[in-house]
Parts: structure tokens; sequence; C-alpha cells
């Protein structure tokens, strides 16, 4: 039973979030919590109060809403946000490769630079990485997502009592300014409508000495991408119905499964190797070749769905870290496609 003690609620797993989270729109804080409904000391529904703007923000299916205005995220974004909400309910699982393909889009952050901190993940999608920062051992995770893969996220992580699934926007999170350790977002920048913009909100939350850690498509090595399929996802794809998208991306994930079994790995080992480094975007390709064919079905889908997708070169990467004079910078090469950028913030005002 969760019971109310002068205005907290004692014996709720969650309830520490209300220590982590702050209005999106004022910034005020810590919310007075209204709860409807409670489970093995979980809020399940209720409603979360700002006592400096007084705006009530909804908590449905164990998710606080804290959403934005109707008009504070553009037309195409709220579109991409949709899409992927879509994408990530329908390919909810989660897999054993995960943790491997996380640490190297994050490195060189470890899996023990997690222990004990309290940690951000700005897009957390259907929550897989947002799992195994709660499984390294942090002490909390604030798991922020704008569209509906949160429900997704919220299934795959709600037996984790120091991960938080927060509906919100990048561009306002619910968080103050200064108060995370580690805040990383990974294949989430790209999808929003200034990318600079959602990396400069994502790293004013880290406190000083703390890390920041991202992961972006690179414009390099992707020109076929953005010359050839980029057209098309955008007239077409991103168009269709989700159920036609998600479909009629099942042919060319085979295609691409076979290709990567059959001929990349084949010819990556032995004496065939020196023809198989001659191979059409072998790194990449040679990485994915022991993935689940749902895990390639969805990779193709994610590249066919969004409206919003952008390219980056590397040093535009750049350019957002230098703008902020953040600290022990290191930004790589991650699968010759694309960029890993990862720095410490400040201690003090540059």
């Amino acid at each position: 039973m969760v019971k109310r003690l002068g205005g907290r609620y004692a014996g709720c797993v969650r309830e520490r979030l209300l220590e982590l989270i702050a209005c999106p729109r004022c910034g005020g804080g810590p919310f007075a919590l209204d709860a409807r409904q409670a489970e093995g000391g979980e809020i399940l529904e209720g409603s979360l109060d700002c006592p400096s703007c007084r705006t009530r923000y909804e908590v449905r299916r164990g998710v606080p809403r804290l959403l934005p205005d109707a008009d504070g995220v553009p037309d195409e974004a709220q579109r991409t946000v949709d899409r992927f909400g879509k994408e990530w309910n329908d390919f909810d699982f989660l897999s054993h490769h995960y943790e491997a393909q996380f640490l190297a889009w994050i490195d060189p952050v470890k899996a023990a630079d997690f222990q004990g901190k309290v940690v951000l993940e700005g897009g957390c999608g259907k929550g897989r990485h947002s799992a195994l920062a709660a499984a390294f051992g942090a002490k909390d995770v604030i798991a922020v997502d704008l569209s509906s893969a949160v429900e997704a996220a919220y299934r795959n992580t709600h037996n984790m009592p120091n991960v938080h699934v927060v509906q919100a926007d990048l561009f306002h999170l619910p968080v103050a300014k200064g108060s995370v350790d580690l805040a990383f977002s990974v294949g989430v920048l790209h999808h929003t409508h200034d990318p600079e913009g959602s990396f400069r909100e994502l790293v004013s939350r880290v406190k000083p000495g703390g890390r920041v850690a991202v992961w972006v498509y690179g414009h390099e090595n992707n020109e076929w991408i953005v010359r050839y399929v980029d057209p098309v996802r955008r007239t077409l794809t991103s168009r269709l119905p989700h159920s036609v998208v998600f479909q009629a991306s099942k042919l060319p994930a085979a295609v691409l499964m076979a290709a990567a079994r059959g001929v990349y790995r084949p010819l990556s080992k032995g004496a065939l190797a020196p023809l198989g480094e001659k191979l059409f975007y072998r790194t990449y390709v040679n990485s994915i070749a022991d993935f689940p064919f749902n895990e390639i079905h969805s990779i193709v889908h994610d590249h066919l769905t969004p409206p919003l997708a952008q390219y980056l070169k590397r040093e535009e990467l750049e350019a957002w870290f230098s703008a902020l004079s953040l600290d022990e910078v290191v930004i790589g090469w991650h699968n010759e496609n694309s960029w890993r950028g990862t720095a410490v913030v400040p201690s003090k005002p540059a």
C-alpha cells in the first residue's frame, strides 16, 4: 500500500523520480504527486502538479507524461516521433548483442562508468540502452522519449527499480540543469529538426565534471544513402502507412541478411580476405552479419520510416563540442559510416 506522508509517498520504488525531474515548462519542482492507482509499490495512474506554474501532468500506465504544448513540436518532427513510436512498439524485443553494440556506440565510455551514477538517456526508444545502463549499476536512469515508444520502454524496464521512463521532449527536458552525472543519446539527435540544439539541451543537464556521449549518422561514406535512399524515404516510404513499410522492408532485410552471411562473412576470412576488403560497405555489413532477422528487419525499417533523418559530417560534430568548450573530447569513426562523440563538462566555466 502506498502511504501519503507530507505530500510524499512511502514504499514507492519510483518515488525518488520526483527528486530527479523538473517541470519542462518552468523548471519548477519538486512535483506534488497524486496517485490514483498503485501496484507493487509503483504509481501506475495519477498526476504530477508543478508548484510553480500550476501545470498538471498525467501519469498513465506507469509513465509520467511531461509533454510540451501541442504547438511545441514542428510538424515534420512530430510525424517522425509518431513513426518511431509505432516502430519500437512493433520491434520491442531485446537481444543479447545489444550490450556490445551499445558500448561500441559510446566508446570510450565503459560499463564501469555507469556505476552509481544518475544517468539521462535522450531518446530511449524501446528502452534497450536504459536497461543496459541499469544493469551496469547506475543509481538511477531517466529514460526520456517523446513518442509512444515509452510504452515499449516501460514494458522492457518496469521490473528495474533504477529505471524511470518519462515521456518528454528533448527540447523541453524535464530534468534540472546540471543535475545528472552522465547523459547519452544513441541514434536520436539526427532525427530531430535541430540536432545541435538537442545536443546543447542534453549537455546542459550534465553536472560539472560529468560526461556526455552521442552517436549520430555520418555523412562520409553514406553519400549513396543521401543521394539514392533519402529521396525515396522523404517522398514515399515515410508517407506510407506504417504497416506497409513494416511488410515492404522485409524483402530488402532478407537480401541484406543473405549478402552479409553468404558473401561478406565468407570473404572476410582466410585467403579470400583481400577480396573481401574491396566489398562495398564491408565494415558495417560484417558488423551485422550475426544479427537475427528481426534485428536486420528493424534496421532496414528504421532507415525507411522517419520523415526526418540527417547525415552529419565529422566537422559538424566537432563544432558542437567546440561551441560548448567541453573537455576531454573524443570523436571517433564507427563502422566507417557514423560518428560517436564523448566529452566531459568543464568543472569551471570556460
